[in-house]
């Protein structure tokens, strides 16, 4: 589960029997701390690696409602034009997320347009209703909330040596010795808490 990364802010310590849940989840998202990062320290740097890293996954994203190749492509550069003059204005968000949306409301955009002009009447199938209609959430609070949401769906003991793996940045060995268990114990409980995580949070992973 490369595409997120769960860190704690504080490492527990190795004889505590249990995880304090109080102090709550910390989401860090490797690319996206990056292209931030990029966007306070060099304007033009971060839109070339934010055009290098999401052109084809906007290209998708419109073609998808609007089947032409070539119309998409151009369509995908005009959304990075709109967020270039826009950056001021990006707060914190998921990049992904936020450009997935922008390609859909483009690709709206152009089809309604073609309808005022008089062109062609494009249907929208109903699996293209549906990619509009869950177009994932773009701000990194709701994401982050997401992520504590799916965690905590998780069973009690699996989220419970999740949590002491990729919070506390404990090692098997090491969370075998607090909670008593065997270190295999522990390699079956992660390998289906990423299972079961990887599907509440697929759209992420994509």
């Amino acid at each position: 589960m490369k595409a997120i990364g769960i860190l704690s802010p504080t490492a527990l310590g190795m004889n505590a029997p249990a995880v304090n849940y109080s102090k709550g989840y910390f989401c860090t998202m490797p690319e996206n701390a990056r292209l931030q990062k990029l966007l306070q320290e060099d304007e033009r740097q971060f839109m070339e690696a934010l055009f290098k890293t999401f052109f084809p996954l906007v290209c998708k994203a419109i073609y998808r409602l609007v089947p032409d190749m070539a119309t998409a492509e151009d369509l995908a550069q005009e959304v990075f034009i709109k967020i270039w003059n826009r950056r001021d204005q990006l707060g914190e968000v998921y990049f992904k997320a936020y450009l997935h949306r922008a390609a859909v409301n483009m690709a709206l955009d152009h089809i309604d347009k073609n309808k005022r002009r008089g062109g062609a009447p494009q249907e929208i199938s109903p699996a293209q209703e549906e990619l509009v209609a869950t177009a994932p959430v773009v701000h990194v609070k709701e994401t982050k909330a997401r992520i504590q949401q799916a965690v905590d769906a998780l069973p009690e003991k699996c989220r419970e040596i999740f949590v002491l793996s990729r919070y506390e940045e404990m090692s098997y060995k090491e969370i075998a010795q607090t909670l008593q268990i065997s270190v295999k114990t522990v390699e079956n409980q992660m390998i289906t808490a990423l299972k079961k995580l990887r599907v509440s949070l697929r759209e992420f992973l994509e």
